[in-house]
């Protein structure tokens, strides 16, 4: 090989490779079968490259199906991310939203943005007409009972609570699957307790496998907060996953006492998912 070509080998390999692990950083490929966090204003040790920001959004990948809960509270923002994480939002079955808060709904024009996707938009039906005029191009949806979007895929019927002078409406998500039900929580303003007995009582002989998302409990006192462990405990709740706007002390006393059952559900965190769904 003449000296001046293999020079040139030498010094643009490494670049040539450099770029090549640079964007397969960008996009790796997501699990099949998971939830990952996208955003949110902590991250997990597994978030290189992603951005925080204040708000929540989680992608749901369950056999063929994608779906986003919640949006973020910026366009451009949990567009790079969901980028960055490999999401495919061509591919995108439905987008969730648990409430009409910036920090959940604002990310919405980059997630529709372009022809990236025309999937429906579920919205608390109190919501619906309010974000259909904010983002007109959205397919939006009402929800105005609990509701099953595909086969062992549900939303909740949209609780109702007085928070901060006005009414608000908050729906979950909750997946059938053969390890019990997992429920994912924008930020339980209407109580976390209150959100997964609902769950129960729809399905009450399935075990309430996974809790988590945002439970709205910054300010709650340590008596309180004692309360609501013991009533998560009976309900059965077997793994939790504190996040978003749960705040650390609420926390710190959830890891405390789930011990290795506690599932860390930071920005970049990944959960798997069992392959199956109930269609029963």
């Amino acid at each position: 090989m003449p000296r001046h070509i293999w020079l040139w080998t030498v010094f643009l390999v490494p670049l040539v490779l450099v770029a090549l692990a640079s964007v397969a950083g960008t996009e790796a490929p997501l699990q099949k079968n998971s939830i990952t966090v996208v955003y949110n204003h902590e991250s997990s040790p597994t978030a290189t490259g992603l951005a925080e920001a204040g708000g929540f959004s989680a992608y749901v990948r369950l056999g063929e199906r994608s779906i986003l809960f919640d949006v973020g509270g910026e366009a451009t923002l949990i567009l790079e991310n969901l980028q960055r994480v490999g999401a495919d939002l061509a591919g995108l079955d439905a987008v969730v939203i648990s409430h009409n808060h910036w920090d959940h709904v604002y990310g919405l024009p980059g997630v529709m943005s372009g022809s990236r996707t025309q999937a429906p938009v579920y919205v608390p039906a109190p919501a619906a007409e309010g974000i259909q005029q904010q983002f007109p191009r959205a397919t939006v949806v009402a929800v105005q009972e609990a509701l099953q979007i595909a086969p062992g895929i549900w939303l909740t019927e949209p609780m109702q609570i007085e928070f901060m002078g006005g009414a608000l409406s908050e729906q979950a998500l909750v997946l059938d699957l053969p390890a019990g039900l997992h429920i994912i929580t924008g930020c339980s303003h209407p109580g976390i307790v209150r959100i997964v007995e609902a769950v129960k009582r729809r399905f009450p002989d399935r075990p309430i496998a996974l809790v988590a998302g945002g439970f709205h409990l910054r300010s709650t006192d340590s008596e309180d907060l004692e309360k609501i462990v013991a009533d998560l405990e009976r309900l059965g709740v077997q793994k939790i996953g504190p996040s978003h706007c749960t705040g650390d002390a609420a926390k710190s006393i959830f890891r405390e006492k789930w011990e290795s059952r506690f599932v860390s559900f930071d920005l970049g965190d990944t959960y798997p998912l069992r392959n199956e769904i109930r269609c029963d």
